[in-house]
């Protein structure tokens, strides 16, 4: 049986191993010469692994280390299948709806949480957007690809989570049942006179429910709006672009870039449903067709963001077959902005950045003896500030 520092060991040749094949099949290397040059050094590694390594090592195990070391290399999205895993990933659906309403990925090694869907099990249960997710059903996560993690979070029976909080170290233990929760409905309000409408999640019939949300502002006579789209992750991108589109005019919406991605594009149509001014609210659990939203109404000047950059995760996939049984989820395609950028990685940037650093700092004060302050909401605070609304005006809100 290998001791931790073998495996550490072995996971440092493995890691060595990926390099060289990312940079051999997911790199820009173009001509021939250079593959060929790549796949020979990780013969050699390969090889002197296998031959000198302390212990024996199957064969297979190395490859397998090694081809899930190449999706780990360019997305935390994309994974591999090990072919003696294909039965347990079955028809599995990569989707961002669980059961739970959790929108999850893998960071730092453990499952990570992007969103919490607002209304959902997990809502209801206390898990929170930013959480880490250390076990699932005693099952340690790092343990997991993530396909695993989704595929464990996605039971018919309770779940039992151990979650460590950003910036905590005590752990929590809690226990979700799954629920049926859809659709979830968008959730509409006024604040001093200024239409306020959250948009948790896209899926069929959402993009609807937000016009009505918009006609009903625009017969009020209202001039300004504020579209909150913080903590959505998932669902339909679709929708999302309907949805963007009731704000249009004109102008592209979105397109899809990729080297194996069919090309599209959406343009606006002349219809809207609200010609007033706009602000949209985003943070790092804004993520998916929210970003594709988001950016659509940024660059196309019909409206202001504010808050922080989303996460990053308006993405194509696809699920690929291999020869050897096994499978690879990879990216192969980027939704872009108006102005054909992709978002990548990088998110989509606010006009109006707010400063969220003094909450992140109080997360992390463990003083059981301090008492516990209704959190503020300073990225609302701030729409209505640019809307020459006070603070007051939110605290009155929330006492009603």
């Amino acid at each position: 049986m290998m001791t931790k520092k073998k495996i550490a060991f072995l996971t440092l040749s493995i890691a060595l191993l990926t390099t060289l094949l990312a940079g051999a099949v997911f790199g820009q290397a173009t001509q021939k010469d250079d593959v060929y040059r790549y796949l020979s050094i990780f013969s050699e590694v390969f090889e002197l692994v296998r031959s000198n390594y302390v212990d024996e090592v199957q064969s297979d195990k190395l490859m397998d280390g090694a081809f899930s070391g190449v999706t780990d290399a360019v997305d935390e999205f994309s994974y591999y299948v090990p072919p003696a895993q294909m039965a347990a990933h079955g028809n599995f659906a990569d989707v961002d709806d669980n059961g739970l309403g959790l929108v999850v990925t893998k960071r730092f090694g453990y499952a990570y949480v992007i969103a919490t869907v607002a209304g959902s099990p997990a809502d209801k249960a206390g898990v929170k957007k930013g959480d880490f997710i250390e076990q699932i059903d005693g099952k340690s996560t790092p343990k997991m690809a993530v396909w695993q993690i989704r595929s464990a979070l996605n039971q018919k029976k309770p779940v039992t989570m151990r979650v460590l909080r950003g910036g905590e170290t005590k752990r929590e233990t809690v226990s979700v049942t799954p629920a049926e929760f859809h659709p979830v409905a968008l959730e509409s309000d006024t604040i001093s006179g200024i239409p306020y409408v959250k948009v948790p999640y896209f899926e069929k019939g959402t993009a609807e429910q937000f016009r009505a949300a918009l006609d009903e502002a625009r017969k009020k006579g209202s001039r300004k709006l504020i579209v909150d789209l913080r903590g959505n992750a998932g669902g339909d991108v679709e929708e999302a672009i309907a949805a963007a589109d009731a704000l249009l005019t004109s102008g592209m919406i979105t397109s899809v870039s990729g080297r194996k991605a069919e090309a599209k594009k959406w343009q606006a149509d002349r219809e809207t449903s609200f010609d007033g001014d706009v602000q949209v609210l985003t943070d790092l659990s804004t993520a998916g067709g929210a970003e594709v939203f988001a950016a659509a109404v940024r660059d196309n000047k019909r409206g202001k963001l504010v808050g922080i950059t989303t996460y990053g995760k308006a993405i194509v996939q696809k699920f690929v077959k291999l020869p050897s049984g096994g499978g690879v989820q990879m990216t192969i395609g980027h939704y872009t902005t108006p102005e054909q950028k992709v978002i990548g990685d990088a998110g989509v940037k606010p006009d109006v950045v707010v400063d969220l650093s003094s909450q992140f700092l109080d997360e992390g004060d463990e003083d059981a003896d301090v008492e516990e302050k209704p959190e503020e909401d300073l990225i609302l605070q701030k729409a209505l500030e640019l809307y020459g609304v006070s603070a007051e005006a939110l605290e009155e809100k929330k006492a009603a």
